[in-house]
Order: structure tokens, then sequence, then C-alpha cells
């Protein structure tokens, strides 16, 4: 299009053409530029009106209302200081170029109401209001106690971590060590991946400035590191980890965006379970036998080889992996996983819940609402995939303590 696109009858003169976003606009901003009062917008090249939105006159959204071409309304929001309170997806009696609520194939779903909370998911309906995926209520996943990991369990891990005398502790990183060990190894490993060392170093320097800032300890390990687990970071006091070698862990990694904790490995990491809304460096494999889980989006993961796990769950965590990345079952958001650059992997996205179903472990079975949504078993499996039968962060707990996913 261009500044010359012809005006359909049904877009105002006083409209703005704006050829970036192919469509005419309408409406005022204050002296900083931001959006205030009504805005609506005309899509080309037929010009209907495809979104109508309100401003405080401070630039922040109060509530929006989208359109299909035919005029019906196909999404509308609102916010209170600044906080998205609503968010609901309406489909079309005709074609249309808007898109629906990612998470269902059913036909019978006419409306989609986003939930709170992680991960993203949606209450379904259909024409005639009716709940089609009723609220998850399961029995206990996992107990307390089961969850809990012991002050021993601890003592021993960092002792572990310890104990060959490869490793440096806080009061030792400093500024020469840094200039003298770490970054020659980042630019070794960045030239080798082909990624800038500013990106990675950037990240690096600041995480550790965080960590010293919460009085966390900062370890570098010289050499391979195995581990029982590596599932409590913060009880170690740990907020940066880099080791120079493999890790093996025979249970479960967990790193957490509390305080931003980062796990920088620069050859390959093998584990049971992984578990990540941290920040995660793993410049050459990463072989997760069981579960690989995301959480939230503050954290990121960088792989520079190849990526494998039983059951891939990314939720809303980006994954940037330079290999191959290969799992049995995968569930979520194609675009978590190097921006959406294979979707194939998402393997489960094209099969049926009820053949997904039986290949997990009683213990699931026995906590899960599968018999309560029968309804939701024949349906493909949704972006949410089993986690629309069994929450989610129970599910992660269940996972870290490194208990049965599926039957054997």
């Amino acid at each position: 299009m261009n500044e010359d696109q012809e005006r359909p009858l049904t877009v105002p003169k006083e409209a703005i053409w704006n050829a970036s976003q192919n469509e005419w606009e309408l409406g005022k901003k204050n002296d900083q530029g931001k959006y205030i009062g009504e805005w609506k917008w005309w899509l080309a090249p037929k010009g209907h009106l495809c979104c109508h939105t309100i401003f405080d006159d401070n630039g922040r959204m109060l509530s929006f209302k989208r359109f299909h071409p035919n005029g019906e309304v196909s999404r509308y929001g609102t916010f209170e200081n600044g906080v998205q309170i609503e968010d609901v997806y309406l489909k079309s009696s005709a074609p249309t170029s808007e898109v629906f609520a990612f998470g269902s194939s059913d036909d019978k779903v006419y409306k989609a109401v986003k939930k709170t909370g992680s991960p993203v998911s949606f209450d379904y309906y259909d024409k005639d209001d009716n709940h089609l995926n009723p609220p998850i209520i399961q029995k206990e996943l996992i107990s307390k106690e089961d969850m809990a990991i012991t002050e021993s369990e601890i003592a021993a891990i960092k002792a572990n971590i310890l104990e060959n005398g490869k490793s440096y502790l806080l009061e030792q990183f400093d500024k020469v060590f840094i200039n003298e060990t770490i970054i020659p190894i980042l630019a070794k490993k960045t030239e080798e991946k082909a990624i800038k060392i500013t990106d990675v170093g950037g990240i690096f320097m600041h995480l550790v400035k965080k960590a010293i800032d919460n009085e966390m300890d900062i370890i570098y390990h010289d050499g391979d590191l195995h581990l029982s687990n590596l599932h409590c970071l913060a009880e170690l006091e740990i907020g940066v980890l880099i080791v120079h070698g493999n890790l093996t862990v025979d249970g479960s990694i967990s790193i957490s965006d509390d305080l931003m904790q980062l796990l920088f490995v620069t050859d390959s990491v093998t584990a049971n379970n992984v578990i990540t809304s941290g920040m995660l460096f793993v410049f050459e494999n990463l072989n997760v036998t069981n579960c690989l889980l995301g959480d939230y989006n503050d954290g990121s993961a960088f792989i520079g080889n190849n990526l494998k796990a039983n059951f891939f769950f990314p939720e809303e965590y980006f994954f940037e992996v330079l290999g191959d990345a290969k799992f049995t079952y995968a569930f979520g958001n194609s675009w978590r996983l190097n921006q959406d650059e294979s979707p194939e992997v998402f393997n489960y996205n094209e099969k049926k819940m009820s053949d997904f179903i039986p290949l997990l472990h009683e213990n699931i079975h026995a906590a899960a609402t599968f018999k309560e949504n029968k309804h939701l078993l024949d349906d493909n499996c949704s972006e949410c995939g089993l986690f629309e039968f069994i929450d989610y962060h129970e599910f992660k707990s269940y996972v870290i303590a490194n208990k049965p996913v599926f039957k054997d």
C-alpha cells in the first residue's frame, strides 16, 4: 500500500493512512506522542472498522474492541491501572482475517475467555454460553512432605559441589578472576557458536551483580560436575553457578526467576528433569531423560547444540536451540522454541488427548480430572494439553521431586 491508497467509503476523510500497519487511523495524541481518548482503525483494502480503543490522558489503554470483516466483534478487553482484567475472543459466522484464541480445535467453541495466571489458558463456551471446560478440581498430586527438601540433602549437595577443590566461591570472584578466567571462556564459546559475546557477557555480568547485591554465592566449578540433584539453588544460597565442563544430575535441575538464578555450563548437561524460569546457558547438548518444563517468561534458555527430552512443555518460557530439538511428547506454543522455526516438534498438538492420557502414570490418573472432562479427551491436544486436566504448578513440584510421569 502507498499514501495514495484508495479510501473506501467506510473510512472517514479525517482518518490518516498508516502504511506500516496497512490501516487508516483516527485519534489524538498528547504532547509525549501517546495515544489518548478514542482511537479507531480501518483495515485496507476494503476499509472495515477493525479496532476501537479507549485510552486515558496518560496513554494507558482502558478498553479495546476488535471486529471481524463482517462487523461482528472478534475480541474485546478492559484494563484497570494498566493491568488487563478482561480478554475475550469471539468466532465469526463468516470467513475472517482475525485470529481466534489458541488451545481448542473443537467446532463447538464460540467464545474463549482468557484465564488469569500461568500457563496461558482459556475458558471455552459455545454459542449458548455453555462452559465447555470447567475448572480443574483435582486431588492432591504431591504432598508437602514429598515437596520438602531436607537440610541434610541441601548440605550434601553443596558439599558435593565443593568437595574436590575445583569450585571457587564469591570471595575469590573478583575482577582479576573475571578477566583472566571467565572472559576468555565466554569469548571462546561464543566464537564457536557464532553469537555475540556482548549478548552473553551482558546477561552474565548483570546476574553476577544481582547475586552480589542479594548476598548470594557465585560458584565457578572447573571441570565436570556430577550431582544427585540441583533443585534447591535458593536453599543453597547460589545465585550463579558456572560449570566449566559437563554437568550430570541424576535427579532434577530447577532454576528460578526469583532473584533470577543463572546456570551456565560450557559443555553438555544431562539430567532426569529440568524445570526453569531463570536463565540457562548450555553451550553443547541438553539431554533430559524425563521432563523439560519452562515457567513464565522472565528468563530464557540457550542451547548451543542439540536438545532432547521425553516430555516438553515450554509454557511462556523461551528456548533458543542452535542444533536439533527432539521430543517424544511436546505440547505448547511453538513460538517459544526458536520463534516458531520448528513447529513440527510439537507433535502431540496434532493428536488426541485420548491417545496420550493412557500413557501417564497411575499417580496422575488418581489426581487429574480426566473422567470429569471426558468431552475434552477427543479434542486435539491443545496448547495447554495435559494442563487442562491438572494444575501446572503442582505438576512442576511433582516433577522437581522426581516423581514418575509416564508408565514404565
